[in-house]
């Protein structure tokens, strides 16, 4: 697809005329986003080096992109991070492709009319219209605090949320195509519970969270609290469905949660700038499409991804058909997420291309397979509002690693760092379109292309600030997985980091899953073992 008509290329770069020279202001403007977001003023950015070589994440790479856009006034697709992955590549492009005068963003206004759904969102609305009680697409957040909090603030918080972020409000209903509209309905009610034991607490809450929604009703989301009789101790939780949530929205939410109550609990105003309506959201998903070959990124999937295997876990099943999903937490190793870093860094490669270098080797070592999907999610917030969106944007990119278990790690980590780059380059085509080009009727409800996906969680997970109540985030139960075995590494800020293993018991055992847990960990081991 080729950028607007004022341009003077495509959005490829593969013009005919010759391109304008790079001037040295538009270079000096992406190495000083780069230092901001990597909060390194003074860090030497060099021109012709990956940005992921010198430790840039994912995560970073969209929101240098949102930076880059707002100061620029043009979009900046996240894809293209991936295919102009350094300085001089990145500032060539931008010169290539120049947008000519901006559009200004209309400021956020209540939104009065239906918005259609795209990409994700319209995918995972009809799941749940198919198939109303799967919990498959369940997002859940929680924490344990220290003390009694004030009920009045937290609902007065619950209420402010609603309030504030549109697709936590909205109906989402079908009418030719997936929308979702404003519903004016009230914020969902905070359930509440007093229990002797935090056993008890913790079971309650994974079990409230873990009610179905409906969506076409307006019952998007809710939120949990259960307090102990014995001692000043309560969880607090949150679940939403998928649809409007993602794991980016997970710290926005958590720190508009976190202001609300403390101001109520002050009764003091609380003044925060309007967040994005459902239209404008809609708009900024679209934006930076004109920018993005389209019809490149479909031929490659074709192509990347013909012929795929679908796994088969040995041991099979542990449960009977629509058993619930299960799951495994570990703790990874002291030194893991350092260690693992420096090793990226040695590589030139993103830490999240060494975790899934072990891991697909860990998978192919236990079912002799070497040659399948392994889906992840990419974050999408490559502009200013969608950085501010508590909604789902979000894709699914399916990974073909092709692991080796006999590579050595060198060999295994560079040819996985390969296959994530040239993925990724491609993140523009949505999921549900991909699924479509390798569609096997005789699979069923079986997606070859992410019958296992490994993330890696190195967004905020949610810090909750409340007034004088310390606070502890944790996982709760999951209350299902949209894949047979889903696995996700969470580093913490102090430098630990846990390895969760979720996995559908009607699919696979969770035998299979404790030896997957234990081969990933070991590979990680041997490929930190060496260094300094």
């Amino acid at each position: 697809m080729s950028v607007p008509t004022r341009s003077r290329t495509t959005a490829g770069g593969n013009a005919h005329p010759a391109p304008p020279a790079v001037t040295d202001t538009l270079h000096d403007t992406i190495v000083e986003i780069v230092r901001e977001v990597i909060d390194a003023r003074s860090a030497d950015i060099p021109p012709d080096v990956a940005l992921t070589a010198i430790g840039v994440t994912s995560l970073q790479l969209g929101q240098i992109c949102a930076r880059l856009g707002d100061r620029l006034g043009r979009p900046v697709p996240l894809s293209q991070m991936f295919t102009s992955r350094t300085v001089r590549s990145l500032a060539a492009w931008l010169a290539r492709t120049e947008a000519g005068t901006p559009s200004p963003q209309s400021p956020a206004e209540p939104d009065t009319a239906t918005t259609a759904l795209t990409g994700m969102p319209a995918f995972m609305f009809m799941k749940h219209v198919f198939k109303p009680d799967d919990l498959s697409l369940h997002c859940v957040r929680s924490w344990r605090i220290e003390g009694r909090p004030d009920r009045r603030a937290l609902r007065a918080a619950v209420a402010h949320l609603h309030e504030r972020h549109p697709h936590l409000s909205a109906v989402y209903k079908f009418k030719q195509v997936p929308y979702a509209e404003p519903s004016g309905l009230p914020a969902p009610r905070l359930v509440e519970f007093l229990v002797d034991t935090e056993d008890q607490a913790h079971e309650l809450l994974a079990a409230e969270l873990a009610r179905p929604f409906r969506l076409v009703q307006g019952d998007v989301w809710r939120a949990v609290f259960v307090a102990l009789r014995s001692a000043p101790v309560t969880l607090f939780g949150f679940a939403v469905h998928h649809v409007a949530f993602d794991g980016g929205s997970a710290g926005l939410m958590a720190g508009d949660f976190a202001r609300a109550y403390n101001a109520a609990r002050r009764d003091e105003p609380l003044e925060l700038p309007p967040a994005p309506t459902l239209s404008q959201v809609a708009a900024a998903r679209t934006g930076p499409l004109p920018y993005v070959d389209l019809p490149g990124q479909l031929d490659y999937w074709a192509k990347a991804l013909a012929g795929i295997h679908m796994l088969t876990f040995p041991g099979g099943a542990e449960s009977p058909k629509g058993a619930p999903s299960r799951m495994l937490d570990r703790p990874l190793p002291d030194g893991t997420v350092a260690g693992v870093r420096r090793l990226a860094s040695a590589h030139q490669v993103s830490p999240f291309s060494v975790y899934l270098s072990a891991y697909a080797q860990a998978m192919a070592e236990l079912t002799g397979d070497h040659d399948f999907g392994v889906g992840t999610v990419v974050n999408r917030r490559s502009n200013s509002t969608l950085g501010d969106t508590v909604g789902c944007v979000i894709n699914i990119v399916c990974l073909r690693p092709r692991p080796d278990p006999s590579s050595p790690p060198a060999d295994a980590i560079d040819s996985t760092a390969r296959a994530v780059t040239e993925a990724f380059a491609a993140q523009d085509v949505s999921a549900p379109e991909v699924v479509e080009l390798h569609r096997n009727p005789a699979a069923g409800d079986r997606n070859a292309l992410w019958q296992t996906m490994f993330l890696l969680q190195d967004n905020n997970p949610g810090e909750l600030p409340l007034d004088g109540l310390p606070t502890r985030f944790f996982r709760p139960h999951y209350p299902g997985v949209a894949s047979e075995v889903y696995a996700e590494v969470w580093p913490a800020a102090d430098g630990s980091a846990r390895l969760v293993v979720a996995y559908h018991p009607d699919r696979v055992s969770g035998e299979f899953c404790s030896r997957l847990a234990d081969a990933f960990a070991t590979r990680v081991a041997g490929y930190l073992r060496g260094l300094p």
